[in-house]
Order: C-alpha cells, then structure tokens, then sequence
C-alpha cells in the first residue's frame, strides 16, 4: 500500500521525505537521496511523509510558502494528488490479483455448488428446487463455488435466471424473483453439501454418533473417522442427498450401513456392516396449534387439488389437527398415505363471503419421506414434501397431552405459548460436547420470541417446528420451556424444566446421528498464467462486492459488532489458513489486501478516502480547506481510529479470548 503512495509520488516529482514501515519511534533508518527509510516501533502500518503533506501537521497542507517549492506534494494539481492517494489503495487491488493468481495456479479447495437445503416457501422452494441441485449459472455468470450463489443473488437486480443440473440428472432452467424478507435479496437456499466419507480429521470417533438412551440401543460397531458409506439399506449410495432421503424414509426401522474402511493410510480397504436402530421421537407431551399455509409448490398436488396460500387447516381424514392429531406429526401421515387419497378441511377466508370451510382432496406421492428437509430458521414454515405445500406451527398450545411431563406440571394449559426453549446439558455431557473456546455447551438457546421485522410493517411467523427438531438432535438434554400466558395469569408466567424422555411409540426421527460428514469440495487450478489472472481478477471483484454487502449490513444492523477481529484475530486467522496449505494463505493475503483497500478509502479523516474527500473539496471550490478545518477533521479521525483500535483490541482479548486459552 504504502509503495503505491511512493512510486506514484516519485513519478509526479514529489519530494518524498520519509517512507517508514510501522508507526512510532524509528528503530532503523538509512538515508538513500533524499528519502529516509524507516522501520518503526509500532508494526500496524506504514506512512509516507511528503514535503508538504504530513497528518500530524495540518498546518504544511494549507502553507503558501510550502506550495510555492515545486517539489511539495501540495504545489502539485489536484488530479495528481489525486492520484498520489489513490495508488495505495490501487497497489492493495493489485496486489490482491496476485496473491489469488498465484492461488489458483496451486489449486484452490472451494465448496461444491450444490443445494444442501431449500426453505420452505422460499423463491427457490416454489419454483421447485431441491436439495442435491447443482446451480451452474447465475444471469449467464458461471458458478464455480457455494459462495458464488449468495453473493450474485444479493448483488443482482430484478429476476434473476439459475440454471442447473437436479440430483436425477435433469437439467433446469428457472427465473425467480429473490425475496427481500431478511433484509437482503435471497432465493431461500442453502448451498454446500456433503460427501458420504466421515472426515478423516476427527480426533475423537467417539463424536460421531450422538449420544442415545440405553433402551433404544446403539449401533453394532462404531463409526471411525474416514469410513465411507457404500450402501444403505442394500442400495447403493452415490450421493449425500440419497442418503438422507432413504434414512428419512426408512426412520421406523433398524438401518444397515455397509462402510468400506481402510485400517491404515494407503491400505487396501475392508467392507463391513454396522447396523443403526431408530431413534424414537421424543414427546414433551405438548401439542401446538396449526398455523395457516405459507407456501404452495408450483405444479404440486396441492396446488393441483385447490389448496391455496392463508388456508387454515381443520382436520385430516376427519381427524382435528392439535386436538386429534400433532401438527409436527402431518409431514409423516401424508407420507403415510402415499397413493391412497386424504381428505382435508381448510378455513379459508374470502372477501366476498368472509371464512368458510372448504373440503380439499389430494393424493399423496410415494417417494416424499416427512421431515427430509431441516427447518433452517424460526421463521421458515413446516414442509410436508409429498404433496408440496408449507404451513406454519405455532408456538400456542393447543392441548397438553394426558399423563406426560408436562400435564403432570400441572404449569401449562391450551393457549398458552412458547416463548422460548433452552436445552440443557448435564455436567459431564457439557465437557465432551464443548467444541469452542468461547461456546456454551451447557445451554442450546432455541428462542421463539417475536422477531424484529426486518421490513417496516412485516411481523414474523415463528415456527414450532425449529425448537422441536432441535429438540431431537439433542433428545438427552434437559428441556426448560418459558411460559407467556396469554389468558392474563401471571402466576403461571416463568419457566418449568422437563427431564424426563417420553418416546412417541409409532413415530421415529428422521436422523440416525451420524456427524462429522466431510464436506464436498472441488478443486479450482487454474490451466495457463492468462486463466490464474482471470481467476485473480474474478475473486476480486467478487471479494470487493462481499465486503460492501459486509458494510451494508454493518450499516442496517444486520452484522453484530463484535463479529470483528483486530490483530490477533488476524493473526490467529493467518496461522490456521497456513495450516491448511499455500493456497488458503493467499487467498486469505488476498482477502487482507482488499479489506485494507476498502477501509483505506472510506471517507475518514486521515485515511485515503479522507484526503480524497479534501481534494474533491479543493476541486470543485477551487480553494483549499482551512488549518482549522483540517486540524478539526484531522483529530476527530485520530480518535476515531484510535477508538477502534481499542474495541477490536478489546474484541481479541476478551470477546474472542484469542490469548486466554479459554
């Protein structure tokens, strides 16, 4: 950065009095002509001090005797000043093609462009993508990565245009409208998969599968790390996606895995089976009310049978849906029901006659297994994927289930609500499960409160179905559940903690357990020096578009404050980036150079973008600005700077605990 000032000073005929690597008292200088060269105390930087420009004294840019000396930076046009300040920031642009250029010429691991998983009622969910859909195109850009698809939906404008390959082999092409309901522009998927191999990095196979009651059994033999799954069930695997789809279908019975395993690296590998029983549900004996449909697939049955977005559902083959039969449970009944009719009731509300029941009929398909797709946000509606249609759960009780827990509380009754789940480890669980230094492994905060609308006059739907299917990933905590009484009795407003397991008998979860899936990657190398500098430029401008939507967000308050790191972050950053190999500390140096282009040019007093600011003032008021504007300017940058120096400081040490070890 700081080589750009001085090259391009040196080429405008600017005597250059200092150019110094670091901030602070000078620990090493040389004089070579008329510049001394300097290594100083602080190492958070560098300077260029020019004849007639200096930060730390004002009064040189505005002296008339300085700008009579030819060689002063401040006798010099405006348009060469100009471009004086700027080449930092040029030079950090630069420097960051480089740094991915060389990047991609070794081969860079990036995360496969494949859906992992679409929320329901989402642009992307009604068009009718799925999980295991390859995106290649984005507006005619090709798509070489996960991280391509977010960034070029949230920078487009109007509909956009995907084009893909569906897990079957299918191509398709869709437009699609991208919601603004988060704040930013999103088609409502989830990108990255994973492989069928248990990441052969795992230190501790005993993490794999989650920890299960004695009496509903465990599996044959455990899972190692680096064991690849074969078949399921006798059928052969090729995709994550299948697998998760035959394990969701199969949930009520015990699954054999054939694995293939190597005992040591470079071994020939052994086949053998291990077999996992189902995991029941567990039940917290409490029963919520439906809420009313918010998404319909297009071309699905139950569009095709008349079912419409607002609908309210009554009942399910004359069952009544939270008195007669769990809401959670109605993914898994149509499922059931493949090829044989249902017969549904929906209060619908019209404008013309008010609310009225309506009678919908539709025909499950076969190959929809319940509860396939994880809820990925408290907002997202339930799926049921047989017949194509989302509605939401409530988090207001509907009935407390006779016998359970929870009736035995005596604490809860029919239109209370939820406001929010905590699941709690015990004490030797919170040990083994803690995988951060500055995670809680104790308490799994599933909060249901109402969201802040993210659009003036929008209020959130909070779905049930997110606490509960956190509550079944982890079935041996602890479940402490916050009452907010809508009938008015503050007695019964508080908290009441559930221990015990009580398992639903006919209903199994859709997950066996199994973590720690390595994720699927692709290597993008780079075939000539003219295709590295092609990557090199597109990761650029890529980089620079994320860090404005960074800023953005920081700006709107959808980016907390302490999601920054100061030095030792970076630091902490760059030695884990080294540890995975040359080409992740480029692109984590290229990264670095564009974020200090950006920050450099921000309009800050005492920045690059700050004294270019004073020049677009001198350039259009053909005048200079004053001492006292400057000195003013000047000092409120420095405090500024300097106060953010000390929270991101304050950020590494105890925020982040980067020195801590905790």
């Amino acid at each position: 950065h700081e080589l750009g000032h001085f090259l391009v000073a040196k080429w405008c005929g600017v005597h250059v009095e200092r150019f110094s690597i670091g901030f602070g008292p000078i620990l090493w200088s040389r004089q070579k002509g008329e510049t001394e060269y300097a290594l100083s105390a602080l190492p958070l930087g560098g300077y260029v001090k020019m004849l007639g420009q200096d930060d730390m004294d004002p009064n040189q840019m505005a002296s008339e005797e300085i700008a009579e000396n030819p060689r002063a930076y401040s006798s010099k046009s405006v348009p060469r000043r100009m471009a004086i300040i700027s080449a930092g920031v040029i030079m950090n642009i630069l420097t960051g093609i480089l740094f991915f250029a060389f990047a991609y010429q070794l081969g860079v691991e990036e995360g496969m462009p494949v859906v992992s998983a679409v929320m329901p009622a989402s642009p992307a969910w009604n068009a009718g993508m799925l999980p295991g859909d390859r995106i290649e195109t984005v507006n005619g850009e090709e798509i070489l990565s996960d991280t391509d698809v977010p960034e070029a939906v949230m920078l487009s404008r109007g509909p956009i245009q995907i084009t893909g390959t569906h897990e079957n082999g299918e191509k398709f092409d869709l437009t699609l409208d991208p919601s603004t309901d988060m704040g930013v522009r999103m088609i409502g998927v989830q990108m990255g998969t994973q492989t069928l191999q248990l990441d052969p990095l795992i230190e501790d196979a005993t993490q794999i599968l989650t920890p299960r009651r004695p009496e509903a059994g465990t599996a044959s033999q455990p899972f190692l790390p680096g064991d690849t799954v074969v078949e399921v069930q006798g059928t052969p695997m090729s995709t994550f996606g299948q697998m998760r789809r035959i394990t969701a279908a199969n949930a009520e019975v015990p699954l054999t895995y054939l694995i293939s395993r190597s005992e040591t690296e470079g071994a020939q590998p052994q086949q053998l089976e291990i077999v996992m029983p189902p995991t029941p549900i567990r039940s917290l004996g409490l029963w919520m009310q439906p809420g009313p449909i918010r998404g319909i697939r297009s071309g699905s049955i139950a569009e095709q049978a008349g079912l419409q977005i607002g609908d309210r559902i009554l009942t399910v083959d004359g069952k009544r849906v939270g008195v007669e039969i769990d809401p959670l449970r109605l993914p898994v009944y149509f499922a059931t029901q493949a090829g044989q009719e249902v017969v549904m009731e929906v209060d619908r509300e019209t404008p013309a006659t008010g609310n009225q029941t309506e009678t919908i009929r539709l025909t499950p398909a076969d190959n929809e297994p319940g509860w396939l797709a994880p809820n990925p946000t408290p907002v997202a509606p339930l799926e049921v994927p047989s017949v194509g249609f989302a509605f939401q759960v409530t988090s207001v009780i509907a009935r407390v289930v006779p016998d359970s827990e929870a009736a035995a509380s005596g604490k809860f009754a029919e239109g209370m609500r939820i406001r929010s789940v905590e699941l709690l480890a015990a004490e030797a669980q919170a040990k083994s499960e803690a995988d951060e230094a500055d995670s809680n492994p104790e308490k799994v905060d599933l909060s249901l409160e109402k969201l802040p609308p993210r659009i003036p006059g929008k209020v959130e739907d909070i779905n049930w179905a997110f606490a509960f299917q956190g509550i079944q990933q982890y079935q041996l905590r602890n479940v402490r559940l916050f009452i907010d009484d809508r009938q008015g009795d503050s007695a019964n407003d508080g908290s009441v903690l559930l221990t015990k397991f009580e398992a639903e008998a006919d209903w199994h979860s859709w997950i066996r357990g199994i973590s720690g899936w390595k994720s699927a990657t692709t290597v993008q190398k780079s075939d000539s020096l003219g295709d590295s500098l092609s990557l090199g430029v597109r990761r650029t401008k890529k980089t620079l578009e994320k860090l404005y939507m960074t800023l953005r967000s920081l700006g709107t308050g959808d980016l907390p404050l302490d999601a920054f790191s100061g030095p030792l972050g970076i630091a902490t950053i760059a030695k884990r980036q080294a540890d995975e190999g040359m080409p992740k500390l480029l692109i984590f140096l290229g990264f670095l150079s564009m974020n200090l282009a950006v920050l450099n040019f921000l309009p800050i007093p005492v920045l690059d973008g700050g004294h270019m600011v004073f020049l677009m003032w001198e350039g259009i008021s053909r005048r200079k600005p004053g001492v006292r504007m400057i000195r003013w300017a000047h000092a409120m940058g420095f405090v500024l700077i300097i106060s953010l120096f000390v929270y991101v400081m304050y950020l590494d040490l105890f925020v982040h605990k980067l020195v801590s070890g905790g």
